[in-house]
């Protein structure tokens, strides 16, 4: 892929200073790939992430998007592996490889937020992904996503009779007994519109959590630590 990419990010007036500083860096060593920033101030996601969207498609005259969440940092060679496998018809959208953090005994619990369809219309984490590849899935989440306009154009295109074109590609609430978030609902959309998501998996982002460690956290450590020297 070799046309321009507009890299965009919302935050709510500040943001990690490692994501910062890798942002400038990037922007630095491959500004004759990418053609601006994009930067949308606001705390409602659904909101600041559709505003995103649409200041890109009305504004830029760039090819791709590269949208990203600020509590991720941004390595060079995961922008590069993105960049080289995305395609404006095989491959229009591609995830980089983000982790979510659960609660667990041994927390955080690190969950891949890229997701595959388990066969009754919801979706599963896909853990046993293979190594440094670009895989096909069904959806992913927002940290990081690399989109070629024709796929949020598409979107716009196939929304439902009364919907703004302004606001219709991100859109959390319920779904059943279920809670949808924005991202998601924004994967069943592409799909509906008949556009494929992919992932790679050697463009790791890692991922900037906060937690209170505690003896119980301790204690847990040890206990895995254990089991593993045990095997």
């Amino acid at each position: 892929m070799k046309e321009t990419i507009e890299v965009g990010f919302i935050d709510g007036g500040q943001v990690e200073g490692a994501f910062a500083a890798d942002l400038a860096h990037l922007t630095l060593t491959r500004r004759n790939r990418v053609s601006g920033l994009i930067r949308v101030q606001g705390n409602l996601l659904s909101r600041a992430r559709n505003e995103l969207v649409a200041t890109f498609l009305e504004g830029s005259k760039s090819h791709w998007l590269f949208m990203v969440d600020t509590d991720h940092r941004l390595p060079l060679e995961s922008f590069d592996r993105m960049l080289e496998a995305a395609h404006a018809v095989k491959a229009p959208v591609v995830s980089a490889l983000c982790f979510a953090a659960y609660p667990a005994p041994l927390y955080p619990m690190p969950v891949p937020a890229i997701y595959k369809d388990n066969g009754d219309g919801r979706w599963a984490a896909f853990h046993d992904y293979p190594p440094n590849q670009l895989v096909e899935i069904d959806a992913a989440g927002a940290g990081c996503l690399l989109m070629h306009r024709t796929a949020l154009e598409a979107v716009r295109e196939a929304r439902a009779p009364g919907m703004s074109g302004h606001w219709c590609w991100f859109e959390d609430g319920p779904a059943g007994e279920n809670w949808v978030s924005e991202d998601l609902t924004f994967m069943q959309r592409l799909r509906a519109a008949g556009v494929s998501i992919y992932a790679h998996t050697g463009a790791v982002l890692p991922h900037i959590k906060r937690y209170v460690l505690t003896d119980q956290h301790h204690q847990d450590m040890l206990v895995a630590y254990a089991a593993e020297q045990g095997r």
